[in-house]
């Protein structure tokens, strides 16, 4: 019987030569939810991606992928990284195919599926471009084709779109959220920003400075779907879900301050 939880980390804890990133940390990501984590810098929010994408294996306890154990790398999982692996020598249709490749797929049907999510991700005219001469977020849109094109069941996402203007970031997290909702993927999605990860979330995993970062809360998003971003930060219950999350994730921004000070 298939699980309702696509990712069930239990007690899990990841510790380096002298240092324990994360420790004890236990969360269900439920199937086709979006769920977002935040904490302060270096509370080991990327740790605990890589650990659920079977990146690299957990010092403590355990992680489940539909109730089944993970081990290695996670087969029903794509990852967008903050900074895009596009590879300079391919173009735009070429970087997209890669996954398909990777997985023995003929190259008509990779083509097809291609040029498909080209037009999916509104780079019609760009198809034959290389990276460089792409605007940063027609390079995250290439990302964003080259993740999902491969129709994995999770889509884990480190902070994609950190270093883009903030017009430029609206409109990719816009184009994320058409993405989901067509798709019914589960997204575990890791941001510094609080105000993105309620946009965007059905729920926001909160945790604490480090070292030996822990949850100190789940929060139910309760924002009705589909969200409009543009004026979704003057509602009311987005205020109202802001100054409760924030009000426990300063404190933790607080601590990491006077640790780094």
């Amino acid at each position: 019987m298939p699980s309702d939880i696509a990712v069930r980390l239990s007690g899990v804890s990841k510790s380096f030569p002298g240092y324990t990133a994360v420790s004890a940390i236990s969360l269900d990501v439920p199937a086709g939810k979006f769920l977002s984590v935040v904490g302060p810098s270096g509370c080991g929010k990327t740790t605990l991606l890589n650990m659920a994408a079977g990146l690299m294996p957990p010092s403590e306890g355990s992680i489940e992928i539909f109730g089944a154990p993970l081990s290695g790398i996670n087969r029903r999982a794509g990852y967008m990284f903050q900074q895009d692996s596009l590879l300079p020598w391919k173009t735009v249709r070429d970087n997209i195919t890669l996954g398909l490749q990777f997985r023995g797929i003929a190259p008509n049907e990779s083509a097809e599926q291609a040029e498909n999510w080209i037009r999916r991700v509104g780079l019609d005219h760009f198809s034959h471009h290389y990276p460089h001469q792409l605007s940063g977020g027609m390079r995250k849109r290439v990302a964003m084709a080259q993740t999902w094109i491969v129709d994995p069941d999770i889509v884990f996402m480190d902070e994609p779109f950190a270093a883009l203007d903030v017009h430029t970031r609206l409109r990719m997290e816009t184009e994320i959220l058409n993405l989901w909702a067509e798709t019914s993927k589960t997204v575990m999605f890791v941001t510094h920003d609080l105000e993105e990860a309620i946009a965007l979330s059905d729920e926001v995993a909160v945790l604490s400075a480090g070292p030996a970062s822990r949850i100190i809360g789940v929060y139910p998003v309760d924002l009705s779907r589909p969200r409009n971003l543009i004026d979704i930060k003057t509602d009311p219950r987005f205020l109202d879900l802001y100054r409760t999350i924030w009000t426990d994730l300063k404190q933790e921004v607080l601590k990491s301050y006077a640790r780094t000070s």
